[in-house]
C-alpha cells in the first residue's frame, strides 16, 4: 500500500480550495485524451449525467465495462477503484481516497494530478507524455 506523506495531502488539500471547477466540455477533452493514452480509446465509464452529451461531442460512448472512469463522489471513487479502474476526477482531494488523477482549474487553467500508486493499481497504464506533464503525487 502507497501512502502519502501528510505534507503532500496537506499541499493539496490547500490548493484544492483554491481551485475551481472545469466546464463540462473542457473536463471531457482532457478525459479523452486521458482515456486515449490509458489504452481505452472513445470509451469511458460516467455516471455523470451532465457529462453524457458533451461525451458524445468528443466522439466518447459512456461503457460501464472501459478500464477508465469518471467519479462524481468520493465513494464513487472508491467503489471504482475497488473495480480496477483508473479513476478520474475533478477534486484533488479524492486522491488519497482512490482517484489516479484529478483535473482542476488553477490560476485560470486546467491542471492534470497524478496519485501514481493508484495509477499503477489500476488496469489502465498511462502513456509516458501524460506522466511528463501530470503533476506528481
Amino acid at each position: 500500500m502507497h501512502r502519502i506523506p501528510a505534507f503532500l495531502i496537506c499541499c493539496s488539500l490547500g490548493m484544492a480550495a483554491m481551485a475551481a471547477d472545469l466546464s463540462a466540455d473542457v473536463q471531457v477533452k482532457f478525459i479523452a485524451l486521458l482515456a486515449k493514452s490509458a489504452g481505452s480509446p472513445g470509451k469511458v465509464a460516467c455516471k455523470d449525467g451532465n457529462l453524457h452529451g458533451e461525451l458524445g461531442k468528443q466522439g466518447l460512448v459512456n461503457d460501464p465495462t472501459s478500464k477508465v472512469a469518471w467519479a462524481t463522489s468520493e465513494a464513487e471513487v472508491k467503489a471504482l477503484k475497488a473495480a480496477g479502474k483508473m479513476v478520474i476526477c475533478g477534486h484533488l482531494e479524492w486522491l488519497p481516497a482512490g482517484g489516479s488523477i484529478a483535473i482542476v482549474e488553477e490560476g485560470g487553467k486546467p491542471q492534470i494530478y497524478l496519485h501514481m500508486g493508484n495509477i499503477a493499481a489500476s488496469s489502465a497504464p498511462l502513456s509516458d507524455n501524460i506522466l511528463k506533464i501530470g503533476k506528481r503525487l
